[in-house]
This record gives C-alpha cells, sequence and structure tokens, in this order.
C-alpha cells in the first residue's frame, strides 16, 4: 500500500486504509451483486435527480472507481478523483476509458465542471480534520450552475466527528444552497437519521 501523505487525511482513514485489501474490497461488492444485493444506491439517488437524462459527474474520493464506473456503465459522464494512488491504480485497471485523478481535493482544479460532484463513502470523515471547509470550496468550484453537490457520510462521533451542522456551515459558506437531507441513499424522505445522512446543495 502507498501510504497518503499524512496531513492530508484522517486518523480515521489510515486506521481503514491500512486493514483494506483492495483486491478484497472489489471482490465483497462483487459478491454483493451476485446475491442480488443493491450495491448501487448512490447512483440511483443521483439518477432520481435527473430522470431520463445523461449527466456528467465527478466523483470525489472515488476509492476503486465502483460509482463512476457504474455511472459510465449507465451512459453518463464520470472523472475520477482520489488520492490514494494505489486505489486509483485499481480503479484504472477496471476503467481504463475512465479519466481518473490522483489529486487533492482540497486543491482540485481540473478546468472542469459537472452537473453532480458525489463525495459518497464517509469522504468527509477521511479528510484531515479543518481540511473540510477547503474542500467544499475547492468542489463547489467543480460545478456548473444548478447542479449539485452530494454528499453521504457517517454521523458516529468517536471525538472526532464531523457533524451534518459542520457540512451544512462550510457549504454554506461555499456559496452553496441546501436542497434536502436524508438518512439513507434511497431518499425515501426528508428525514435525519442518527447515524448516517446524506446531503444535497445546489449551486445557483
Amino acid at each position: 500500500m502507498t501510504d497518503a501523505p499524512g496531513w492530508q487525511v484522517s486518523p480515521r482513514w489510515i486506521e481503514w486504509r491500512r486493514t483494506v485489501d483492495l483486491l478484497k474490497y472489489d471482490e465483497r461488492f462483487a459478491l454483493m451483486a451476485e446475491r442480488g444485493d443493491s450495491i448501487h444506491g448512490e447512483v440511483d439517488f443521483i439518477e432520481r435527480l435527473f430522470p431520463q437524462q445523461k449527466i456528467s459527474i465527478l466523483d470525489a474520493g472515488c476509492g476503486t472507481g465502483r460509482l463512476a464506473i457504474e455511472m459510465t456503465f449507465r451512459g453518463h459522464h464520470a472523472v475520477g478523483v482520489d488520492l490514494d494512488p494505489d486505489m486509483i491504480a485499481r480503479a484504472r485497471s477496471k476503467a481504463p476509458d475512465i479519466e481518473w485523478h490522483v489529486a487533492d481535493l482540497s486543491k482540485l482544479a481540473l478546468g472542469s465542471k459537472s452537473e453532480v460532484v458525489v463525495m459518497a463513502g464517509n469522504i468527509p470523515l477521511f479528510c484531515a480534520p479543518g481540511s473540510q471547509a477547503a474542500i467544499i470550496k475547492s468542489l463547489s468550484q467543480h460545478i456548473v450552475t444548478n447542479g449539485y453537490l452530494i454528499s453521504g457520510f457517517s454521523l458516529e462521533d468517536r471525538g472526532d466527528a464531523y457533524l451534518g451542522a459542520d457540512y451544512q456551515r462550510d457549504a454554506l459558506a461555499a456559496g452553496l444552497t441546501f436542497v434536502a437531507e436524508y438518512s439513507n441513499w434511497n431518499g425515501d424522505g426528508s428525514i435525519t437519521g442518527d447515524d448516517y445522512t446524506v446531503m444535497v446543495h445546489q449551486l445557483h
């Protein structure tokens, strides 16, 4: 494993990453899909915002590419960005035709904008504490007018918690407008759960 620079990630990320075998990580999702489990709730959620449309999406903190690859499979245009070069290498090996970048989200400068920027899978919690505001500001500059920033993350308080109120504050400071908050990627009603949040903001 190639460690990402420690000042760019949280202790929570370092703990998680050191225990993860990327091949087994991908195999777990493949086995879930074979059992008939839904593994693309985030993609379904995004498509509900744009019914019958093909859109551009930036998968920020894309990991091994599950979301970006599925979006591309469904006919959308996806770009994936992650700080971890090993994860990007794994994503690129699975989908070499997709545009992948190893980059710090807080300093991202792709020179392009998307209709949706998504941070799925606890990205705000895996970033270095205190860096979230800069990341959200940076990502907001990659959204087209009337496009969306969507983030899903755990609300578990482990002493280094970054909670929904923190995210809301940073999103508003970045010039984004609150749209909705859900307790899961099903999007079945604007409700707030105790342990997970999906936040939707829009750039006007």
